[in-house]
């Protein structure tokens, strides 16, 4: 959306938590964790429905990146970060990403957190585990990094 409107400033970096790429396709992490834990299948059907109930706004390349968006949109990506949790219906989709990235030359790290369920450092009885604490901690020093980069126009 930047590229298409042409913002005046460049995007440094982004950051994604376990982020949903492809509303019109499931991987096969949503039949592997199809009953969570936390996050179910079940509940990313509602929240794709709910938000995008028109099935053609699922193909596009705003709500399906990873199937949708051209390997001349994406390869403009700023320097990217994706944090996936291993127990996740989305983590299948956010490597799938990442791996598509990577292919086109864009500066893109993963971090998959063993063991850790969707929105495992939000959460109150998880978000103190050291894979919790570490996380926010990269990703603070991550964003704190990105405010001291010179701004690309």
């Amino acid at each position: 959306m930047a590229l298409q409107h042409k913002l005046p400033a460049g995007i440094l970096d982004l950051i994604l938590f376990n982020p949903v790429t492809d509303t019109y396709n499931k991987s096969t992490s949503y039949a592997t964790f199809k009953h969570g834990p936390f996050l179910t299948e079940a509940s990313m059907d509602w929240m794709v429905d709910a938000f995008l109930p028109n099935e053609a706004d699922r193909k596009n390349a705003m709500t399906s990146p990873l199937t949708f968006a051209s390997d001349e949109v994406l390869r403009q990506f700023p320097r990217t970060l994706i944090i996936l949790a291993d127990l996740d219906p989305l983590v299948d989709e956010g490597r799938n990403f990442a791996d598509r990235l990577q292919k086109l030359g864009v500066d893109a790290a993963v971090v998959r957190a063993v063991g850790q369920m969707h929105a495992f450092f939000l959460l109150k009885p998880t978000r103190q585990s050291p894979t919790a604490r570490m996380i926010v901690e990269m990703v603070t020093a991550r964003i704190q990094r990105a405010f001291m980069l010179p701004m690309k126009v």
